[in-house]
Protein backbone atom coordinates (compact mmCIF):
# COMPACT_ATOMS: atom_id res chain seq x y z
CA UNK A 1 0.00 0.00 0.00
CA UNK A 2 1.13 3.57 -0.66
CA UNK A 3 1.68 5.24 2.68
CA UNK A 4 -0.82 8.06 3.29
CA UNK A 5 0.18 11.48 4.53
CA UNK A 6 -1.67 14.50 5.86
CA UNK A 7 -1.97 16.05 2.40
CA UNK A 8 -3.91 13.03 1.17
CA UNK A 9 -7.01 14.67 2.64
CA UNK A 10 -6.70 17.19 -0.21
CA UNK A 11 -7.11 16.01 -3.77
CA UNK A 12 -7.07 17.14 -7.38
CA UNK A 13 -8.61 15.74 -10.51
CA UNK A 14 -6.27 13.31 -12.23
CA UNK A 15 -7.07 15.29 -15.40
CA UNK A 16 -4.64 17.99 -14.22
CA UNK A 17 -1.67 15.61 -13.99
CA UNK A 18 -2.64 13.92 -17.26
CA UNK A 19 -2.75 17.30 -18.98
CA UNK A 20 0.70 18.22 -17.63
CA UNK A 21 2.23 14.89 -18.64
CA UNK A 22 0.70 15.00 -22.12
CA UNK A 23 1.95 18.57 -22.59
CA UNK A 24 5.43 17.63 -21.37
CA UNK A 25 5.42 14.68 -23.76
CA UNK A 26 4.53 16.99 -26.66
CA UNK A 27 7.48 19.21 -25.68
CA UNK A 28 9.92 16.29 -25.78
CA UNK A 29 10.08 15.24 -22.12
CA UNK A 30 9.51 11.69 -20.87
CA UNK A 31 6.09 11.67 -19.12
CA UNK A 32 6.74 8.28 -17.52
CA UNK A 33 9.98 9.53 -15.96
CA UNK A 34 8.19 12.64 -14.69
CA UNK A 35 5.43 10.56 -13.09
CA UNK A 36 7.98 8.18 -11.59
CA UNK A 37 10.09 10.98 -10.12
CA UNK A 38 6.94 12.57 -8.71
CA UNK A 39 6.11 9.29 -6.98
CA UNK A 40 2.82 8.85 -8.83
CA UNK A 41 1.74 5.17 -8.96
CA UNK A 42 1.19 4.14 -12.58
CA UNK A 43 -2.26 2.76 -11.88
CA UNK A 44 -3.46 6.22 -10.80
CA UNK A 45 -2.79 7.63 -14.24
CA UNK A 46 -4.93 4.91 -15.82
CA UNK A 47 -7.96 6.15 -13.88
CA UNK A 48 -10.50 8.58 -15.32
CA UNK A 49 -12.76 11.08 -13.53
CA UNK A 50 -11.10 10.49 -10.20
CA UNK A 51 -9.21 12.49 -7.60
CA UNK A 52 -5.60 11.93 -6.57
CA UNK A 53 -3.71 13.27 -3.54
CA UNK A 54 -2.50 16.85 -4.01
CA UNK A 55 1.07 15.81 -3.18
CA UNK A 56 1.16 13.90 -6.48
CA UNK A 57 -0.11 16.88 -8.47
CA UNK A 58 2.45 19.21 -6.90
CA UNK A 59 5.16 16.64 -7.51
CA UNK A 60 4.22 16.42 -11.18
CA UNK A 61 4.45 20.21 -11.41
CA UNK A 62 7.95 20.25 -9.92
CA UNK A 63 9.21 17.40 -12.07
CA UNK A 64 7.66 18.85 -15.23
CA UNK A 65 9.51 22.12 -14.66
CA UNK A 66 12.74 20.23 -14.05
CA UNK A 67 12.32 17.98 -17.10
CA UNK A 68 11.47 20.77 -19.55
CA UNK A 69 14.06 23.17 -18.25
CA UNK A 70 12.30 26.19 -19.73
CA UNK A 71 11.72 29.52 -18.01
CA UNK A 72 8.18 30.02 -16.77
CA UNK A 73 6.85 26.52 -17.39
CA UNK A 74 3.34 27.63 -16.40
CA UNK A 75 3.25 29.94 -19.41
CA UNK A 76 4.12 27.02 -21.68
CA UNK A 77 1.44 24.86 -20.10
CA UNK A 78 -1.14 27.62 -20.35
CA UNK A 79 -0.37 27.96 -24.07
CA UNK A 80 -1.34 24.31 -24.49
CA UNK A 81 -4.48 24.52 -22.37
CA UNK A 82 -7.73 24.42 -24.33
CA UNK A 83 -11.19 25.04 -22.94
CA UNK A 84 -12.56 21.57 -22.26
CA UNK A 85 -9.34 20.05 -20.92
CA UNK A 86 -10.87 20.20 -17.42
CA UNK A 87 -14.13 18.55 -18.45
CA UNK A 88 -17.39 19.58 -16.80
CA UNK A 89 -15.71 22.47 -14.98
CA UNK A 90 -14.84 24.06 -18.34
CA UNK A 91 -18.08 23.20 -20.10
CA UNK A 92 -20.14 24.86 -17.37
CA UNK A 93 -18.20 28.06 -18.00
CA UNK A 94 -18.46 27.85 -21.79
CA UNK A 95 -22.25 27.40 -21.74
CA UNK A 96 -22.97 30.22 -19.28
CA UNK A 97 -25.02 33.20 -20.51
CA UNK A 98 -22.39 35.72 -19.46
CA UNK A 99 -18.77 35.71 -18.39
CA UNK A 100 -19.85 36.68 -14.89
CA UNK A 101 -22.23 33.74 -14.71
CA UNK A 102 -19.37 31.55 -15.89
CA UNK A 103 -17.23 32.68 -12.99
CA UNK A 104 -20.13 32.06 -10.61
CA UNK A 105 -20.25 28.44 -11.77
CA UNK A 106 -16.48 28.20 -11.28
CA UNK A 107 -16.84 29.41 -7.70
CA UNK A 108 -19.58 26.89 -7.08
CA UNK A 109 -18.08 23.85 -8.78
CA UNK A 110 -14.33 24.22 -8.30
CA UNK A 111 -14.51 21.08 -6.16
CA UNK A 112 -15.01 19.10 -9.38
CA UNK A 113 -11.32 19.64 -10.18
CA UNK A 114 -9.78 20.18 -6.73
CA UNK A 115 -10.64 20.03 -3.05
CA UNK A 116 -7.36 21.80 -2.26
CA UNK A 117 -8.37 25.28 -3.40
CA UNK A 118 -11.08 27.88 -3.01
CA UNK A 119 -12.32 30.44 -5.52
CA UNK A 120 -14.21 33.32 -3.93
CA UNK A 121 -15.82 36.53 -5.12
CA UNK A 122 -14.38 38.97 -2.58
CA UNK A 123 -15.42 42.38 -3.92
CA UNK A 124 -17.94 43.72 -6.42
CA UNK A 125 -19.22 47.16 -7.37
CA UNK A 126 -20.37 48.92 -10.52
CA UNK A 127 -16.80 49.32 -11.72
CA UNK A 128 -14.83 46.21 -10.76
CA UNK A 129 -15.25 42.66 -9.49
CA UNK A 130 -12.43 40.82 -7.72
CA UNK A 131 -11.98 37.07 -7.19
CA UNK A 132 -9.53 35.39 -4.82
CA UNK A 133 -7.92 32.01 -5.43
CA UNK A 134 -6.28 30.20 -2.54
CA UNK A 135 -4.87 26.78 -1.83
CA UNK A 136 -5.85 25.00 1.36
CA UNK A 137 -2.75 22.86 1.78
CA UNK A 138 0.74 22.55 0.36
CA UNK A 139 4.04 24.35 0.09
CA UNK A 140 7.13 24.72 -2.04
CA UNK A 141 7.72 25.17 -5.74
CA UNK A 142 4.94 22.83 -6.81
CA UNK A 143 2.38 24.99 -5.01
CA UNK A 144 3.74 28.16 -6.63
CA UNK A 145 3.47 26.62 -10.09
CA UNK A 146 -0.02 25.32 -9.39
CA UNK A 147 -1.13 28.76 -8.23
CA UNK A 148 0.31 30.47 -11.31
CA UNK A 149 -1.29 28.00 -13.69
CA UNK A 150 -4.68 28.00 -11.94
CA UNK A 151 -4.86 31.77 -12.13
CA UNK A 152 -3.79 31.73 -15.77
CA UNK A 153 -6.46 29.18 -16.66
CA UNK A 154 -9.21 31.03 -14.82
CA UNK A 155 -8.33 34.24 -16.66
CA UNK A 156 -7.69 32.54 -20.00
CA UNK A 157 -11.19 31.11 -20.11
CA UNK A 158 -12.65 34.62 -20.13
CA UNK A 159 -10.52 35.44 -23.17
CA UNK A 160 -11.33 32.17 -24.91
CA UNK A 161 -15.12 32.53 -24.94
CA UNK A 162 -15.16 36.11 -26.22
CA UNK A 163 -14.17 37.51 -29.59
CA UNK A 164 -12.61 40.66 -28.13
CA UNK A 165 -10.31 38.94 -25.61
CA UNK A 166 -11.65 40.08 -22.24
CA UNK A 167 -8.82 40.33 -19.72
CA UNK A 168 -8.56 41.15 -16.02
CA UNK A 169 -7.37 44.65 -15.17
CA UNK A 170 -5.22 43.46 -12.27
CA UNK A 171 -3.68 40.24 -11.02
CA UNK A 172 -2.02 39.83 -7.64
CA UNK A 173 0.09 36.79 -6.71
CA UNK A 174 1.16 35.83 -3.20
CA UNK A 175 4.53 34.51 -4.32
CA UNK A 176 7.65 36.59 -4.83
CA UNK A 177 8.47 37.95 -8.28
CA UNK A 178 10.56 35.60 -10.44
CA UNK A 179 14.12 36.55 -11.38
CA UNK A 180 13.22 37.07 -15.03
CA UNK A 181 10.47 39.47 -14.05
CA UNK A 182 9.99 41.22 -17.38
CA UNK A 183 9.62 38.16 -19.61
CA UNK A 184 7.25 36.61 -17.10
CA UNK A 185 4.99 39.64 -17.23
CA UNK A 186 5.11 39.75 -21.03
CA UNK A 187 3.94 36.16 -21.27
CA UNK A 188 1.60 36.18 -18.31
CA UNK A 189 -0.37 39.33 -18.93
CA UNK A 190 0.82 41.74 -21.62
CA UNK A 191 -2.09 44.13 -21.00
CA UNK A 192 -2.63 43.57 -17.27
CA UNK A 193 -1.13 44.85 -14.05
CA UNK A 194 0.55 42.00 -12.16
CA UNK A 195 1.80 42.46 -8.59
CA UNK A 196 3.80 39.98 -6.51
CA UNK A 197 4.09 39.38 -2.78
CA UNK A 198 0.43 40.18 -2.21
CA UNK A 199 -1.50 39.04 0.90
CA UNK A 200 -3.57 36.71 -1.30
CA UNK A 201 -3.84 35.73 -4.96
CA UNK A 202 -6.54 37.74 -6.72
CA UNK A 203 -7.65 38.82 -10.18
CA UNK A 204 -9.96 41.71 -10.99
CA UNK A 205 -12.22 42.25 -14.00
CA UNK A 206 -14.27 45.22 -15.05
CA UNK A 207 -17.81 44.50 -13.94
CA UNK A 208 -19.08 45.62 -17.35
CA UNK A 209 -16.88 42.97 -19.01
CA UNK A 210 -18.36 40.26 -16.81
CA UNK A 211 -21.82 41.22 -18.07
CA UNK A 212 -20.83 40.43 -21.66
CA UNK A 213 -22.68 37.49 -23.21
CA UNK A 214 -20.81 34.32 -24.11
CA UNK A 215 -21.18 33.82 -27.90
CA UNK A 216 -22.54 30.42 -28.83
CA UNK A 217 -23.70 29.51 -25.32
CA UNK A 218 -26.70 27.19 -25.28
CA UNK A 219 -29.06 28.02 -22.35
CA UNK A 220 -30.75 24.62 -22.60
CA UNK A 221 -27.45 22.76 -22.47
CA UNK A 222 -26.27 25.01 -19.64
CA UNK A 223 -29.35 24.09 -17.61
CA UNK A 224 -28.74 20.39 -18.22
CA UNK A 225 -25.08 20.71 -17.18
CA UNK A 226 -25.97 22.60 -14.01
CA UNK A 227 -28.60 20.04 -13.03
CA UNK A 228 -26.04 17.32 -13.60
CA UNK A 229 -23.41 19.18 -11.59
CA UNK A 230 -25.85 19.63 -8.71
CA UNK A 231 -26.39 15.89 -8.43
CA UNK A 232 -22.77 14.89 -8.97
CA UNK A 233 -20.63 14.70 -5.84
CA UNK A 234 -16.93 15.41 -6.09
CA UNK A 235 -15.21 12.52 -7.91
CA UNK A 236 -14.34 9.77 -5.45
CA UNK A 237 -10.70 9.53 -4.39
CA UNK A 238 -8.73 6.84 -6.15
CA UNK A 239 -7.59 3.97 -3.94
CA UNK A 240 -5.38 1.00 -4.68
CA UNK A 241 -8.21 -1.35 -3.70
CA UNK A 242 -10.63 0.40 -6.04
CA UNK A 243 -8.21 0.20 -8.94
CA UNK A 244 -7.55 -3.49 -8.23
CA UNK A 245 -11.24 -4.36 -8.17
CA UNK A 246 -11.87 -2.43 -11.36
CA UNK A 247 -9.14 -4.46 -13.07
CA UNK A 248 -10.53 -7.75 -11.76
CA UNK A 249 -13.92 -6.82 -13.22
CA UNK A 250 -12.32 -5.93 -16.55
CA UNK A 251 -10.28 -9.14 -16.67
CA UNK A 252 -13.31 -11.20 -15.74
CA UNK A 253 -15.23 -9.66 -18.63
CA UNK A 254 -12.30 -10.37 -20.96
CA UNK A 255 -12.04 -13.97 -19.75
CA UNK A 256 -8.57 -13.40 -18.30
CA UNK A 257 -9.24 -13.08 -14.56
CA UNK A 258 -6.05 -14.70 -13.29
CA UNK A 259 -3.85 -13.48 -10.46
CA UNK A 260 -0.81 -13.15 -12.71
CA UNK A 261 -2.77 -11.19 -15.33
CA UNK A 262 -4.07 -8.66 -12.82
CA UNK A 263 -0.60 -8.36 -11.24
CA UNK A 264 0.91 -7.53 -14.65
CA UNK A 265 -1.71 -4.87 -15.31
CA UNK A 266 -0.97 -3.33 -11.92
CA UNK A 267 2.75 -3.46 -12.74
CA UNK A 268 3.56 -5.48 -9.61
CA UNK A 269 4.76 -9.01 -9.00
CA UNK A 270 2.43 -11.84 -8.07
CA UNK A 271 3.98 -11.94 -4.59
CA UNK A 272 3.56 -8.17 -4.08
CA UNK A 273 -0.08 -8.35 -5.11
CA UNK A 274 -0.76 -11.19 -2.70
CA UNK A 275 1.00 -9.28 0.09
CA UNK A 276 -1.06 -6.15 -0.55
CA UNK A 277 -4.28 -8.14 -0.52
CA UNK A 278 -3.29 -9.73 2.78
CA UNK A 279 -2.51 -6.29 4.23
CA UNK A 280 -5.99 -5.19 3.17
CA UNK A 281 -7.55 -8.12 4.98
CA UNK A 282 -8.59 -10.03 1.87
CA UNK A 283 -7.28 -12.56 -0.66
CA UNK A 284 -7.28 -13.23 -4.38
CA UNK A 285 -9.87 -15.97 -3.98
CA UNK A 286 -12.20 -13.72 -1.97
CA UNK A 287 -11.83 -10.84 -4.42
CA UNK A 288 -12.44 -13.04 -7.46
CA UNK A 289 -15.54 -14.48 -5.80
CA UNK A 290 -16.79 -10.94 -5.04
CA UNK A 291 -16.19 -9.87 -8.64
CA UNK A 292 -18.09 -12.87 -9.95
CA UNK A 293 -20.98 -12.01 -7.66
CA UNK A 294 -21.02 -8.38 -8.83
CA UNK A 295 -21.22 -9.42 -12.45
CA UNK A 296 -23.77 -12.16 -11.77
CA UNK A 297 -26.05 -9.66 -10.03
CA UNK A 298 -25.70 -7.16 -12.87
CA UNK A 299 -26.57 -9.86 -15.41
CA UNK A 300 -29.56 -11.22 -13.46
CA UNK A 301 -32.55 -11.76 -15.72
CA UNK A 302 -30.67 -10.83 -18.90
CA UNK A 303 -28.25 -13.72 -19.41
CA UNK A 304 -28.80 -17.46 -19.35
CA UNK A 305 -27.13 -19.55 -16.65
CA UNK A 306 -24.98 -21.51 -19.09
CA UNK A 307 -23.67 -18.40 -20.83
CA UNK A 308 -23.11 -16.59 -17.54
CA UNK A 309 -21.24 -19.53 -16.03
CA UNK A 310 -18.86 -19.57 -18.97
CA UNK A 311 -18.35 -15.82 -18.82
CA UNK A 312 -17.53 -15.93 -15.11
CA UNK A 313 -15.07 -18.79 -15.49
CA UNK A 314 -17.11 -21.57 -13.84
CA UNK A 315 -16.70 -25.12 -15.11
CA UNK A 316 -20.44 -25.55 -15.64
CA UNK A 317 -23.84 -24.03 -14.68
CA UNK A 318 -24.03 -26.19 -11.56
CA UNK A 319 -20.89 -24.52 -10.18
CA UNK A 320 -22.49 -21.11 -10.72
CA UNK A 321 -25.71 -22.22 -9.01
CA UNK A 322 -23.74 -23.48 -6.02
CA UNK A 323 -21.93 -20.16 -5.77
CA UNK A 324 -25.22 -18.27 -5.91
CA UNK A 325 -26.64 -20.42 -3.11
CA UNK A 326 -23.52 -19.75 -1.05
CA UNK A 327 -23.85 -15.99 -1.57
CA UNK A 328 -27.49 -16.11 -0.55
CA UNK A 329 -26.75 -18.20 2.54
CA UNK A 330 -23.98 -15.79 3.49
CA UNK A 331 -26.39 -12.86 3.23
CA UNK A 332 -28.97 -14.63 5.37
CA UNK A 333 -26.39 -15.50 8.01
CA UNK A 334 -25.12 -11.91 8.10
CA UNK A 335 -28.69 -10.64 8.46
CA UNK A 336 -29.32 -13.02 11.36
CA UNK A 337 -26.17 -11.79 13.10
CA UNK A 338 -27.25 -8.19 12.72
CA UNK A 339 -30.69 -8.98 14.11
CA UNK A 340 -29.35 -10.94 17.09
Amino acid sequence: MDQPCDSDAYRDSVAVSKFLLASADADGADPYAIAREAGVPGWLLDADDTMIPTRFTLGVWEQTERALGVPHVTLAMAERYRLGDLGLFDYLFAQSRTIGEGFDTSVRYLHSVTTNARLLKVAEDDRETTFAFEHVHGEGRGLELSEQFSTLVLCTRARTVTTDAVRPVRVGLQQAAPRDHRSFLEGYAPHESVDFGMPRTTFTFRTADLARPVPGADPGLAAVLRRYAETLPPPPPATWEGRFRHLVDECLTDGSAALDTVARRLAVSRRTLQRRLTESGTSWRAELDAARRRQAERAAGTTGTTELAGRLGYADPRSLRRAMRRWQEGDEEAEEQRSA
